[in-house]
């Protein structure tokens, strides 16, 4: 008997509907913190399996027992995380036919910034997921744009000083709060560079995220990538970087 005899429309009808399930919750939980929990929960899964097949009874005891409780512990943590994504689910990925070239919106709104003196804050997100950061402030979901961005950022409303979180070319939230950097130079770095660059630099230290900073003492432009901040930066050299982003 053949491998494939009695394979049909429906087997394939079957494999498709798994595949567009499993890639939706993929889509779902990678931009959300909740993906490194899953990531835990999936290597804990595969003890177990070992665990099962090796006939390691201890372990397997220990994990019969606590797979229910930790099943619904998971579901109550992240009940905000859930219901989000089931609203985007139905929401749809709908994308405006007018999105401009990213690169160019947010150099014009930092070039823009910069040359007004107005104090910004940009974190283009990379792999890591930055969705927890922007829960202290609002979702956008909107394009980016020059003028959206130079909107937040010159109002003085209650989002200017927060951050606003890039994902590819969406703004996904304004106002967010980044984790502060404890690196403190000899030189007293905080206090000549302020909250605004030492966050940028904390989130490059545990992201991968480039995060763009405007000083609105100066009204130079500064990047935090990679646990590094290079300051007072040229323009070339800022467009280099948002390029360079945005080909990865």
């Amino acid at each position: 008997m053949a491998p494939l005899d009695g394979f049909g429309l429906r087997d394939v009808l079957d494999i498709v509907i798994l595949a567009v399930l499993f890639y939706q919750a993929y889509a779902l939980l990678i931009e959300s913190r909740a993906w490194n929990v899953f990531r835990g929960l999936a290597a804990l899964l595969a003890l177990w399996f070992i665990a099962t097949q090796t006939g390691l009874e201890a372990t397997r005891f220990l994990f019969d027992r606590v797979a229910q409780v930790a099943i619904i512990a998971v579901l109550v943590v992240f009940q905000p995380e859930l219901r989000a994504a089931l609203e985007r689910m139905g929401r749809g990925r709908r994308r405006s036919a007018n999105v401009g070239d990213p690169v160019q919106e947010i150099m014009t709104a930092v070039r823009d910034l910069a040359q007004q003196r107005v104090g910004a804050l940009i974190a283009l997100q990379g792999t890591t997921p930055l969705a927890e950061y922007g829960r202290a402030g609002r979702e956008i979901g909107a394009p980016v744009s020059a003028a959206l961005l130079h909107t937040i950022f010159a109002s003085r409303g209650p989002l200017h000083d927060g951050a606003v979180i890039v994902r590819d070319d969406i703004v996904t939230h304004a106002g967010a709060i980044l984790p502060l950097s404890d690196r403190d130079a000899d030189d007293g770095w905080v206090a000549r560079l302020g909250t605004r660059h030492r966050a940028a630099l904390g989130l490059a230290e545990i992201t991968d995220a480039t995060v763009l900073v405007i000083s609105e003492e100066r009204g130079t432009v500064s990047i935090a990538r990679e646990g590094e901040l290079r300051v007072d930066i040229a323009p070339a050299d800022v467009l280099s970087t948002l390029q360079e982003v945005y080909e990865s």
